[in-house]
């Protein structure tokens, strides 16, 4: 069963579901990354993960993020490699 892994995670009373993107999400269109946001969520909330889904990737040795503007702080606040290290979870479905 195909999965993609995620860190599942409470901060600041907030669920999120962040899940690391190749680089190349950013070039999307805004309507493919929506697509691409409500897809995800749809299986996250599927496979029984509470919370909303947040996107990352490298952005050319940043991370940059597709998260709701409150949470911007918090992503301004962390790394790639935080995210990597609180992986602990996955949304997975069937092929």
């Amino acid at each position: 069963m195909p999965s993609i892994p995620v860190a599942h995670l409470t901060e600041q009373g907030q669920d999120m579901v962040i899940v690391i993107m190749d680089p190349r999400f950013a070039q999307a269109s805004p309507s493919q990354q929506e697509a691409t946001i409500g897809q995800l969520q749809q299986r996250a909330n599927a496979c029984g993960l509470k919370g909303t889904i947040a996107l990352v990737w490298d952005g050319g040795g940043r991370m940059d993020y597709l998260v709701p503007q409150p949470w911007h702080d918090f992503f301004r606040s962390i790394t790639l490699d935080d995210v990597r290290a609180r992986i602990n979870s996955a949304i997975s479905w069937d092929g």
